[in-house]
């Protein structure tokens, strides 16, 4: 089974996803700035070795890496946008995996009759008496 490298992958799919998911490959382009790491460092390491191969390298990785870093860009600056509710609403991000207009962050509130505390006392002795490892009290 062949499979491509990661990086190839990652690269490939944003181009395929792109146009048919912009929105949401913006969002999820925010949490991954591998590219833009991978571009500043070739550019620091020609700016210390100043070698001709070290300009070839930030080149390429220019053209190969920089349409991949300015959706990264774009996408950082949308996420706060997004995680602020002010856009797209209608999207979950991949990474964080909470819709910002929820505004249900609080837990559950317990049954009408307050039964919450039995209901957990309840779970955990039946998890105490099921486990393989059950202990006696």
């Amino acid at each position: 089974m062949n499979h491509l490298p990661r990086l190839i992958a990652d690269w490939l799919a944003l181009w395929r996803d792109l146009p048919r998911h912009p929105r949401q490959v913006l969002l999820n382009r925010a949490h991954l700035p591998g590219s833009t790491l991978a571009i500043a460092s070739t550019m620091l390491a020609d700016l210390v070795f100043d070698h001709p191969y070290t300009t070839t390298t930030v080149y390429a990785a220019l053209v190969l890496l920089g349409p991949s870093s300015l959706v990264g860009i774009v996408g950082s600056i949308a996420h706060p946008l997004w995680d602020r509710g002010l856009i797209w609403a209608d999207l979950d991000c991949e990474f964080c995996g909470d819709d910002p207009d929820d505004g249900d962050d609080d837990p559950e509130p317990e049954g009408p009759d307050g039964d919450g505390d039995d209901l957990i006392r309840e779970i955990t002795d039946y998890l105490r008496a099921t486990t393989p490892y059950a202990t006696s009290h």
